[in-house]
């Protein structure tokens, strides 16, 4: 397939001119180097194949790509060729605008200067000639060019009279070649293709410069239809390379991004194989997308190739060096992991529990840490190193399971407490009341533990059934507010949990007298608008209240963070 393509190429190398297949040359290019691209990853997935198998880096040689140097070469010669035929043709387009602008000004000088009509006749002759002889001029000049030469020739021909002296059949001629005429450059708007357009309206202005004049009473008229149309075809032109221009902006611009994106995976910091391969799939994502963006402006296209190209290269450049270098810290990492499977299998025997398992947490973390041992020997080391670990676990789970087991003589003891508590009634002597709540409280903290998946909910079920009893005593707000507490305290002293509990009780305190500062804070503030109030105002009285009670609220939270402080003691 890549020879087919090298001699395609060869073949447009050897025709007389280039620039008409610089698509199709194009298309060649890009099959060539997708079909090059593939040979390569082909390449790189049989090296990482080979290594992985055992094979070193440095015995693999790369192999030589067939035809890729020709290719090279013979691409070279085509747009060196392009280059100079274009600059031919540029050259030759500012040669033969300058030649124009000199019969632009003989033009001007005959129809200023010239009297003799014969003279006059024949110069003009000389210099319409001259005029068809010179080839093309750019294509941004073309159109100003073209209008002030045609211009300069209606006024030749109306200044001098010279329709005096054409006989009215040749008049009448004319009038129909240049109906005729206009008509082919109204069918030009039909047309597609812009440079058969541009060749059919060069040719057609050219012989409408070369027609004789006709009737006065009919000039005004068909020459304004003639201006229409050619400015028309014109804008027809105009509007394609604009559209065109646009569309090549937007390719470039398209392109750009994807040398960004490029550039942000060549930027990332990648430190294994997963990652290389995302990214790797990621840059192949980037070039299909290259390949289908279409061709951006001729003076760019090459340049922005090369710097995309530039990109993916030093991202392949890297990746090579990566796979070579992680192939010898593959040796180092099975030893270091080989290591911790003997440290693993030193605990899987131990029965204490705690430590045992916080050197297992700290054996998997290492593990994690030291990274992959590569393909060929981590899952073998990750089955061997799990082997002493999942021993000593299952032994820590058989232990406390047979430890629960004792435990549910526990749980039937603290559910008979609570059951109790359920039971009391509480009326009479509230003292005695609180006493015996205490006694059950002691009772239930002096049973020991109960299986670990049955704790809280047996605690939240004492909880409950305590503060139904406390909630129920017939006592003033404030003594009945403290003894609650004091119950809470001793209800959170019995808990598991009691550390944790503590911790939420003190922060919520403290929270509430953060508040009530803040209030009392805004309040003393308001009270410096009734500097001069009479102390009955009301509302001068409502905040003085305002401020009493919650000084008084923060002295009763006070207490209670000493309370809290005296039973975690």
């Amino acid at each position: 397939m890549k020879a087919e393509i090298l001699a395609k190429i060869i073949a447009l190398n050897n025709q007389p001119s280039v620039l008409d297949s610089v698509n199709e040359f194009n298309d060649l290019v890009n099959e060539f180097y997708h079909l090059q691209n593939e040979e390569e990853r082909q390449f790189e997935i049989e090296k990482m194949d080979r290594i992985a198998a055992g094979e070193k880096p440095e015995n693999i040689e790369r192999p030589v790509y067939p035809h890729l140097e020709e290719f090279k070469a013979v691409t070279t010669v085509f747009k060196e060729r392009k280059k100079v035929e274009l600059t031919q043709i540029k050259d030759q387009e500012n040669a033969n605008y300058k030649q124009k602008k000199v019969y632009i000004a003989a033009l001007t000088d005959l129809i200023q200067n010239e009297e003799n009509i014969g003279k006059a006749l024949t110069r003009f002759k000389e210099i319409q000639d001259g005029w068809k002889e010179v080839g093309a001029v750019p294509r941004e000049k073309r159109q100003a060019l073209q209008n002030e030469f045609s211009q300069l020739i209606d006024t030749f021909r109306y200044n001098i009279g010279i329709f005096k002296e054409i006989k009215d059949h040749d008049l009448n001629r004319n009038l129909t070649l240049k109906k005729e005429l206009i008509e082919k450059l109204k069918g030009l708007l039909s047309l597609d293709k812009i440079k058969e357009i541009e060749t059919q309206l060069h040719s057609l202005q050219d012989e409408w410069n070369s027609l004789g004049g006709t009737h006065q009473e009919e000039w005004e008229k068909i020459k304004d239809e003639y201006w229409a149309t050619v400015n028309a075809v014109y804008e027809k032109i105009r509007k394609f390379y604009d559209e065109r221009k646009a569309e090549q902006g937007k390719n470039l611009e398209l392109k750009k991004q994807l040398i960004e994106k490029a550039k942000e995976i060549n930027t990332r910091e990648l430190t294994d194989h997963k990652h290389w391969q995302k990214a790797s799939d990621q840059l192949l994502e980037l070039q299909e997308d290259w390949k289908k963006a279409g061709y951006g402006p001729r003076d760019e296209n090459e340049q922005i190739w090369q710097e995309f190209r530039g990109v993916c290269n030093e991202f392949f450049a890297k990746k090579k060096l990566f796979y070579g270098e992680r192939n010898d810290q593959f040796s180092d990492v099975k030893a270091k992991k080989e290591a911790l499977i003997k440290e693993a299998e030193e605990i899987k025997n131990s029965t204490d529990w705690k430590a045992g398992t916080q050197k297992i947490l700290n054996l998997q973390k290492r593990w994690k840490d030291i990274g992959s041992a590569g393909p060929k020997f981590e899952n073998q080391l990750w089955k061997k190193f799990r082997e002493p670990i999942d021993f000593f676990f299952n032994a820590k789970d058989s232990h406390f399971k047979e430890q629960d087991n004792a435990n549910l003589e526990n749980l039937a003891r603290k559910k008979a407490v609570i059951e109790k508590i359920k039971a009391y009634e509480a009326a009479g002597d509230t003292q005695k009341i609180i006493a015996d709540l205490k006694a059950f409280s002691e009772e239930f903290a002096g049973i020991g533990n109960v299986p670990f998946d049955s704790k809280d909910a047996i605690y939240k079920d004492y909880k409950t059934a305590l503060d139904d009893k406390y909630a129920s005593l017939k006592i003033d707000k404030e003594e009945k507010e403290k003894v609650l507490f004091q119950a809470k305290i001793d209800s959170i002293m019995t808990s598991t949990n009691k550390d944790r509990l503590i911790d939420q009780e003190t922060s919520s305190i403290r929270q509430k007298i953060d508040a009530l500062n803040k209030e009392v804070l805004k309040y003393e503030n308001n009270l410096s608008f009734f500097s001069n109030a009479d102390e009955k105002n009301p509302l001068f009285k409502s905040v003085n209240d305002n401020i009493r009670r919650n000084k008084e609220e923060i002295e009763s939270l006070k207490l209670r963070l000493k309370l809290i402080r005296q039973a975690a003691k």
